[in-house]
């Protein structure tokens, strides 16, 4: 059974179209409806979807989990993501799932840079460029060559939708799934997908706090993840900049008996904030021994 999973906010002029369209190449579609205060559960209903609602907004992520958790309870073999503002063009399903169903992959990313980009402004390209490099930089060697990590535009075997554990409730979460999944021995592979933003409302989230929520979740996965490589070793590098810094101040005092304060306060800076930033990369570390030893 292929189920659809379409998270919504305040889509009643954009739903509609998304559903009928979609329902073409899916056997079910189940909405959630995540706080919305416009006709978005009564256009669900209406159009014979299974229905979840968040009756206060909650996030994207936390949307996903309960759609993944529906659809699997309800013999999910492939679950295809889409977003409900129009964005995503539902006729590029079937290219999505193919290769699920022909050549055994359990991730098909549907990617807005493979290709012509020009129906992507280009803020969103230098964004996804920086969250991409960042997120494949936590996924590891088997999902380097990821081009869209922000795509919400997926299909995934039942497998996968087994394995991840959904605990981002924002943004972040397409990207705490690729990184969570990269641990398992799954196979992801993209295609080009077509795209209409200046069609849709778009995102619900402006692009710069959109950005920051997907940003701040990647920062919690690495501290949680490998602490010492990504905040201790930097915190290592800020002490012996600092150290460096004031060891020049002190050349300087004692050649020409002058302090140079400025260069000093930023040598103090360096070297407070890297204590800090290692100690707390040690603290986590240890934490995180701990929970595998549980």
């Amino acid at each position: 059974m292929i189920i659809a999973c379409i998270p919504a906010y305040n889509e009643e002029k954009n739903l509609g179209p998304v559903i009928i369209k979609t329902s073409k190449f899916v056997d079910k579609i189940i909405i959630c409806d995540d706080g919305s205060t416009d006709l978005t559960s009564e256009i669900s209903k209406r159009l014979d979807c299974d229905l979840i609602v968040h009756h206060n907004r909650r996030g994207k992520g936390a949307a996903l989990k309960d759609l993944f958790e529906r659809a699997l309870s309800l013999g999910a073999d492939i679950i295809v993501t889409l977003d409900a503002d129009g964005q995503h063009h539902p006729k590029d399903i079937p290219a999505l799932i193919e290769p699920i169903l022909d050549s055994g992959l359990d991730i098909v990313v549907g990617s807005r840079f493979i290709g012509e980009t020009k129906d992507v402004p280009s803020h969103r390209v230098i964004g996804n460029s920086v969250l991409t490099s960042f997120t494949n930089l936590l996924a590891g060697k088997s999902f380097k060559d990821i081009t869209d990590t922000q795509s919400g535009f997926r299909a995934y075997s039942k497998n996968v939708i087994g394995y991840v554990k959904v605990q981002e409730q924002g943004m972040g979460v397409d990207s705490e799934i690729l990184i969570s999944a990269s641990s398992g021995s799954f196979k992801v592979a993209e295609i080009p997908i077509s795209v209409s933003y200046f069609g849709s409302e778009g995102s619900s989230l402006n692009p710069f706090h959109h950005g920051l929520d997907v940003f701040s979740s990647l920062f919690k996965i690495a501290s949680e993840q490998k602490p010492l490589l990504y905040f201790g070793l930097p915190g290592i590098i800020m002490i012996l900049a600092g150290l460096v810094m004031g060891f020049r101040v002190l050349s300087i005092f004692l050649d020409t008996r002058a302090i140079a304060i400025g260069s000093g306060f930023i040598s103090i800076g360096l070297i407070f904030i890297g204590f800090l930033v290692t100690t707390t990369a040690v603290v986590l570390q240890v934490i995180l021994n701990n929970r595998k030893n549980l």
